[in-house]
């Protein structure tokens, strides 16, 4: 009887035991049954989760026996939920590609944190990097915590090519954010999930998955409404996922930094969802300089909901709140020589702002996203996808600005004309002073009374395919997009003072003592109508005494403006223009190694511009071609590419109301980019290796008119050349260490500077570069590595890079003649500690306290050595 009460118990035990080792074993594909590497399986009902390996196959051990559901789910595929019965090998499943959800079993298993090269965004189509004609760069997540990044213009610090122009300002609804030039054209991060928002200097890096750098002109998918001529800046954000969990980090540090951040995730429901995720944080920041600040409220709730295994949605609001002072940017004169022509020689003392905290613009940003996937059948998804935009910039905006002494040399035609003896008495000392100003470097402090609005609504139908014409694979997206975009703006510019200063008020009473009245009116009406500006200050931060500026004063105080500002007229115009847009693009396997893209779009542009004008009224319908090639000489490995992209941007017309032409219309900018080079994929996605040369010719480029004195006046040129070369790598040599890195070369030239606009060829800048093209080299590199498990360092990770830049012309014509700002390289050093539950880290930024600038027809002044600190909760 003993013996039989033993077996009964040992086959329990054995019994038991083989039910909790069983497993689930299988391999995931595409509808093409190509393996898919890097796809996450996860068990209903428990943490138990794995990923596929680069042949696509899984095994998902410890189970018990029986009925078991597992959900996979892949970047740019749809997620799916299988019933499966432990033990149980061999099995197959197909997934097929749709909207990108984002899991976080991903984002926790994968060893190549330094690259994200599968997006549903840059083709509008879900492609691997390795079979996609574009081009693109990415900066992941883990890299913004690497480098304890706070806001979006260090973050592009990392991307290939990417050089920062102009600093996000806020000076006007939607036009807040940095200006970067990427090929040799600037750009503004202005894309969120692929679709339009504004100012996007507030979003927080909490709420970044990553930035898409898409590379050269991108009108076949993204119209002219977001696009540019060298490349699109897009902000993919964190998506609800399955689960609870988040973290709340505490980051500060020198110049006054403190951010608060948290993100949180949480289902809404026992089961199946919906899932909500908030991302949420408030910064503020002194300048390095000695006046200047930034205070920014963030907040971005988003809910997912997957109804069935059909229907699938996704809404999301961003809406943020940024109060900040302008950061310090000075304009060099243009229409006159140059006094200095590098940095040694203005001898710029690089600690003053040239401001007050009383002069700052307060621009509260709200966007909105819903996405709609229905899945009609197993080779066509449909998706609507609504978006919205609201900005507004209130407050005060100032610039300074090298010979605003030219102003007072509107008056020199009166010295000759037959009005002379009267008037000579007066205008002579003008113009001596304002001569004098000229001499040197003397900056005008410009003011201008911000009010304005803008609002955006953007609508997209897509349908996606992904099927079979005989033995040819079809991915295609077929799409209808519609744009409005209207602005109110109630701005202030204009300067009441001026004649009420130097000799002016003598000037006008003897003008009108002589008859002149009419002159005298005249006269009084072009000064009101300039731009306030209220001081003049050399490059050393010191005001200059003028009788043009009397009482001047280094900090300008609000009550004082608020007293000028009163007598300048509010300038009210609202603008409103519409875009209409069909496109196709169809990705074709010819043969399993070989791929061929094509596309096309259809854009119906419907200007109304300034309602109170019909002069700016105008329609232009415009096609975008686009062509590509993809060889994988080694499949999943290294391919060969090649690309013909087609861009166009819709040039507004300008009204000249004083003129003999109403109005001044331009041809639309138009681009075709030749490009080829080579992607690697090499040991299952640790080393990513990409190298590209690229032919970008543009046509009626439009530019500042390099005789303008003063305020740009723009004009055409029929034809601007770029042409370089891009290398990025991202490797994972061995466990713990990520390294990123880029290098590019970009040669961009006016080859023909014939403008229809002035009948004539503009020689004053044929054959130079354009001052928006930003340095020629640029490089990067970051190399982050954690200790691993058992190691004495266990949790402790270091890193450590520099990103730098040649020198750059950022003035560059034969009127006011070249302004070099010099070459740097700036390095940045951190230590962190990342445990299950908390993360610990410290940055130095600008380790060898690098003086260095940026600018766009401008000095711009960059950050010494800062040191950050940051505290993380993990939960």
């Amino acid at each position: 009887m003993k013996g039989i009460v033993n077996a009964v118990l040992l086959f329990f035990v054995v019994a038991t035991s083989l039910a909790q080792t069983g497993s689930i074993q299988g391999t995931i594909v595409d509808n093409s049954n190509e393996p898919l590497p890097g796809v996450a399986i996860k068990l209903v009902g428990s943490n138990k989760g794995t990923q596929t390996d680069i042949d696509g196959k899984f095994d998902l051990t410890n189970l018990n026996a029986g009925k078991h559901q597992i959900i996979i789910s892949y970047i740019g595929f749809k997620t799916k939920t299988v019933a499966v019965t432990a033990p149980s090998t061999n099995n197959t499943f197909v997934i097929y590609e749709g909207n990108e959800l984002l899991q976080e079993v991903q984002v926790s298993s994968r060893n190549n944190k330094f690259s994200r090269k599968h997006t549903a965004y840059v083709s509008k189509l879900p492609l691997r990097d390795i079979e996609n004609a574009q081009v693109y760069s990415t900066v992941t997540s883990e890299l913004l915590d690497s480098q304890i990044v706070t806001n979006i213009d260090d973050a592009l610090n990392n991307a290939t090519g990417i050089s920062k122009l102009w600093e996000a300002t806020g000076r006007a609804p939607g036009e807040g954010t940095g200006y970067f030039s990427t090929r040799g054209f600037a750009t503004q991060p202005k894309l969120v999930d692929g679709m339009p928002g504004f100012t996007l200097s507030a979003v927080d890096p909490s709420y970044i998955e990553r930035i898409e750098v898409i590379k050269g002109p991108s009108a076949t998918l993204f119209g002219s409404t977001d696009t540019s001529l060298g490349g699109l800046i897009n902000v993919v954000t964190k998506k609800p996922y399955e689960g609870f969990g988040g973290s709340v980090s505490y980051t500060a540090g020198s110049f006054g930094t403190h951010r608060v951040s948290a993100d949180i995730n949480t289902p809404l429901a026992k089961s199946g969802g919906p899932y909500f995720r908030v991302n949420a944080s408030y910064l503020t920041q002194d300048s390095f300089q000695d006046a200047g600040f930034r205070k920014t409220f963030f907040i971005a709730p988003s809910l997912s909901y997957r109804v069935n295994n059909r229907l699938n949605f996704s809404v999301g609001f961003e809406y943020a709140r940024t109060k900040q002072t302008n950061p310090s940017m000075l304009f060099l004169r243009r229409g006159a020589p140059l006094i200095s022509t590098n940095m040694d020689e203005l001898n710029l003392d690089t600690t003053k702002s040239f401001t007050s905290n009383d002069l700052y613009l307060t621009s509260p940003t709200f966007n909105t996203r819903t996405i709609v996937d229905y899945k009609i059948s197993d080779e066509w998804t449909s998706q609507t996808v609504f978006a919205s935009s609201y900005a507004e910039a209130k407050g005060y905006y100032q610039y300074n600005i090298d010979g605003g002494a030219l102003a007072i040399f509107g008056l020199q035609p009166l010295t000759t004309s037959p009005l002379a003896p009267i008037v000579n008495p007066y205008i002579n000392p003008m113009l001596m002073e304002a001569g004098g100003l000229l001499g040197t470097e003397a900056f005008t402090r410009v003011i201008d009374k911000q009010n304005a609005n803008a609002t955006n609504y953007n609508l997209q139908q897509n349908f996606i395919g992904d099927f079979k014409i005989g033995d040819l694979r079809n991915r295609m997206v077929f799409g209808l997009d519609f744009v409005n975009r209207s602005q109110h703006s109630r701005n202030q510019s204009g300067n009441p003072v001026l004649t009420t200063t130097s000799n002016f008020p003598t000037l006008l009473g003897a003008l009108t003592a002589n008859g002149q009245a009419a002159i005298a009116q005249q006269l009084q009406a072009q000064y009101r109508a300039f731009p306030y500006f209220d001081a003049f200050i050399n490059a050393q931060g010191n005001v200059i005494n003028s009788s043009f500026t009397p009482g001047a004063t280094y900090q300008p105080s609000t009550a004082n403006l608020e007293n000028v500002f009163s007598s300048v007229p509010v300038r009210d115009i609202r603008t409103n223009s519409k875009t209409f847009a069909v496109y196709v693009s169809d990705v074709l396997n010819i043969t399993k190694e070989l791929t061929v893209k094509v596309g096309l779009r259809l854009d119906y542009f419907d200007q109304q511009g300034d309602l109170s004008h019909t002069d700016d009224d105008y329609t232009k319908t415009t096609f975008s071609p686009n062509f590509g090639a993809v060889y994988q000489a080694i499949p999943n490995k290294l391919s060969v590419f090649a690309n013909y992209q087609n861009g166009f941007m819709n040039v507004d017309p300008v009204i000249n109301p004083s003129s003999p032409e109403p109005t001044t219309t331009f041809q639309p900018i138009k681009a075709n980019q030749f490009e080829g080079g080579i992607k690697t994929n090499f040991f299952q996605g640790k080393l990513n290796f990409g190298a590209s040369y690229y032919h970008i010719i543009v046509n009626d480029k439009t530019a500042n008119d390099p005789t303008g004195v003063l305020l740009p006046r723009r004009i055409d040129l029929k034809e601007v050349v770029s042409k370089g070369v891009e290398f990025e790598l991202n490797a994972n040599p061995f466990d713990g260490l990520n390294i990123r890195g880029s290098y590019s070369y970009n040669d961009t030239r006016v080859t023909d500077a014939y403008s229809q606009i002035k009948k004539r060829e503009v020689t004053e800048l044929l054959d130079r570069r354009p001052e928006e093209s930003g340095p020629q080299n640029l490089y990067n590199f970051w190399a982050d590595y954690k200790f691993q498990e058992g190691s004495f360092l266990e949790n402790v990770g270091i890193g450590a890079g520099f990103n730098g830049a040649s020198s750059h012309k950022t003035i560059n014509n034969s009127v006011s003649g070249v302004f070099t700002l010099p070459s740097y390289t700036v390095f940045n050093t951190g230590v962190y500690y990342d445990a299950k539950d908390f993360r610990v880290g410290l940055k130095v930024n600008n380790l060898t306290d690098k003086t260095y600038f940026t600018g766009w027809s401008t000095i711009n002044t960059q950050a010494p050595r800062a040191f950050l600190g940051t505290l993380t909760y993990k939960f």
